[in-house]
C-alpha cells in the first residue's frame, strides 16, 4: 500500500501539466519559426506573421486558413521521468527506496508538457488568429518546495498591413486580446498542505490564493524593408505589446483572483535573405535579436535560422540556433494533412548554456 501511495504521488508530480519565470517567451512561439531558431521577425511569410511581425501580411501570395491544427510538446526530461515512473510501478517487491530515489533525482529538474491550437484566417493585407496554449513547467527543489506555473495563455490578434515604396516597404499593425490564468507560485510544504485542506474556515492559505487570471488588450507594429530583389535581403522590425499589456483582474468561479504581471513590450529586429531561389527550391537564412529592450542577457536574445524548401509547400526543413542551443524542424504538406515537427531548447538560466530544457513538439493540420 505504501509503495502504491508513493508511486501515485511521484507520477502525479512528474506528469502534472506544467513555465518557469526564467522563460523569456515574448510572443506566441510557432512551430516553423522555432525550427528556424525562432528567427522569424524578418521572414514573416505565413500565418505566424500575426504573432511575430504583422507587416508580413502585406506580402502574402495567397490566403490561408487553419482550424484544426492541434500541437503537442514535451520536454526530454519529462519523457525520461515518465518512463522511470513506469519502471518503478512495474517493479516487483518493495520499491519504496526506488520511489524516494526517483523523487530525489528530480530536484532542480524542469518538466514541461504543453498543448497548442492556432486557428487562423489570413489574406493579403489582413488576417486574424488565436494562439492558444495550455502548458507549463514544474520544478522540484530540495528545500523542499515546488515551482509551478500552469494555465491557459491566449493571444488573439487582428492585423492589417500594406505596401509602399514600390512594394519594397511593408508596414503592419495589429490589435490583440490577451488572456492568462492558472497558477504561478513556488509552493512550500505549508502551501502544499493547504491544497489538501478541507476546512473552509481555515485561516491558512487556500487554493484560490494561488490562482491568477486576467484579460487585457495590446497592440503590435511591424516593418519589412527589401531594398533589392537579388537574394531579397529583408530588414525586419517588430514592436510587440507597445507600452506593455496590463491584465484586468477577472473572477474565477465567482472568486476574485489576482491579475498576472503585465506583458512587457518587446523590440525585435533582424535580417533575412534568400541566397538560392529557383522554381522548385529555395534556401532562406535569418539572423535576429529579440527583446532588445528587456533586461536580460544578450546571449539569450540571439536567434539564427535557415530553411530549405522543395516546391511551394511540399517539404520544408529548418535548422537554427535559439538561446544558444540548436533547433531543427521538418514540415510536410500533403494536401489535406500538414505535419510539423520541431525540436528546440529553452534556456532556464540567466545566460545561454546554463540550464537547458530540450523539447520536442508535433503539430498536425487537418483540412476539412
Amino acid at each position: 500500500m505504501n509503495r502504491l501511495v508513493l508511486i501515485s504521488g511521484a507520477a502525479s508530480l512528474l506528469m502534472s501539466l506544467p513555465a518557469v519565470a526564467q522563460e523569456q517567451k515574448w510572443t506566441h512561439y510557432g512551430f516553423r519559426p522555432l525550427g528556424m531558431g525562432n528567427a522569424f521577425v524578418s521572414v514573416a511569410d505565413d500565418f505566424n506573421a500575426l504573432f511575430y511581425n504583422p507587416a508580413g501580411l502585406a506580402r502574402l501570395k495567397e490566403w490561408d486558413a487553419e482550424f484544426l491544427n492541434p500541437g503537442l510538446e514535451i520536454s526530454a526530461k519529462t519523457k525520461a521521468s515518465i518512463e522511470e515512473v513506469q519502471k518503478v510501478a512495474s517493479a516487483q517487491g518493495d520499491s519504496t527506496s526506488s520511489v524516494l530515489d526517483l523523487i530525489e533525482s528530480q530536484a532542480g529538474t524542469n518538466h514541461h508538457l504543453g498543448l497548442y491550437w492556432t486557428p487562423h484566417l489570413i489574406f493579403k493585407h489582413f488576417g486574424f488568429g488565436i494562439g492558444t496554449e495550455l502548458a507549463g513547467n514544474i520544478v522540484f527543489h530540495r528545500y523542499p518546495s515546488v515551482d509551478l506555473d500552469i494555465g491557459p495563455r491566449i493571444v488573439a490578434p487582428i492585423a492589417f498591413a500594406f505596401n509602399t515604396l514600390e512594394d519594397r516597404l511593408s508596414l503592419g499593425f495589429s490589435l490583440k486580446a490577451r488572456l492568462r490564468g492558472g497558477v504561478n507560485h513556488e509552493f512550500s510544504i505549508q502551501d502544499i498542505g493547504a491544497l489538501n485542506s478541507s476546512d473552509a474556515n481555515s485561516t491558512g492559505p487556500q487554493l484560490k490564493d494561488f490562482i491568477e487570471g486576467g484579460f487585457g488588450y495590446g497592440a503590435d507594429f511591424g516593418l519589412l524593408f527589401t531594398p533589392i530583389k537579388t537574394m531579397a535581403p529583408t530588414l525586419g522590425l517588430s514592436l510587440t505589446d507597445i507600452g506593455g499589456t496590463a491584465y484586468t483582474q477577472i473572477d474565477v468561479q465567482g472568486e476574485a483572483v489576482s491579475a498576472p504581471a503585465p506583458a512587457q513590450p518587446s523590440l525585435n529586429m533582424g535580417l533575412s535573405f534568400k541566397p538560392i531561389q529557383t522554381a522548385r527550391n529555395y534556401i532562406l537564412a535569418a539572423i535576429e535579436m529579440h527583446s532588445l529592450n528587456q533586461p536580460y542577457s544578450f546571449s539569450k536574445k540571439l536567434n539564427l535560422g535557415v530553411e530549405w524548401g522543395f516546391g511551394e509547400k511540399i517539404i520544408k526543413v529548418q535548422a537554427g540556433l535559439h538561446q544558444g542551443y540548436l533547433t531543427g524542424g521538418l514540415q510536410f504538406d500533403l494536401g489535406l494533412i500538414n505535419l510539423r515537427l520541431v525540436t528546440y531548447s529553452e534556456e532556464l538560466g540567466a545566460v545561454a548554456g546554463s540550464v537547458e530544457d530540450r523539447r520536442y513538439a508535433l503539430q498536425l493540420k487537418l483540412l476539412l
